[in-house]
């Protein structure tokens, strides 16, 4: 079946981030990480000691899927955390195993951008990057 276009913004945008979750999570596909954890290992490395309520408004997940994930990275021992001010908050820091699998995943995670912007094209994958964050940060913020 071919892909269909959609008359709503939410359907158009959801086929667009399930081809785009596809295109890298091949790219990850036997690293033993999804595209998800991945990004969360990003955040991390960009801002440790961040709370698991701090990543999940960093990266627009709800705190749930965050604590879950965070939970399989953290069993997975690329992650860590430990408590802070108070004693129900974590603050999470990647592990020097998540700092090597995050070295060891760049080239791939390089080559998942690559791809999408041969797809798409160069200006129009920034295009569609800024206005997708600019999309999220307004609706987000009300």
């Amino acid at each position: 079946m071919n892909l269909q276009p959609l008359p709503c913004y939410c359907a158009t945008l959801r086929q667009a981030a399930r081809a785009v979750t596809v295109l890298y999570e091949e790219t990850l596909a036997d690293s033993g990480l999804r595209a998800t954890q991945y990004t969360i290992l990003q955040a991390l490395e960009i801002a440790p000691k961040l709370t698991t309520t701090e990543i999940a408004e960093a990266i627009g997940i709800d705190q749930t899927t965050a604590t879950r994930t965070l939970a399989i990275l953290k069993r997975s021992g690329l992650a860590r955390d430990t408590v802070g001010a108070d004693r129900r908050q974590r603050r999470w820091t990647l592990t020097s195993q998540g700092e090597a699998k995050m070295r060891e995943l760049i080239p791939r995670w390089e080559a998942a951008q690559r791809a999408f912007e041969t797809r798409l094209g160069r200006e129009q994958a920034r295009l569609l990057k800024e206005t997708s964050f600019r999309a999220a940060s307004r609706l987000t913020s009300s």
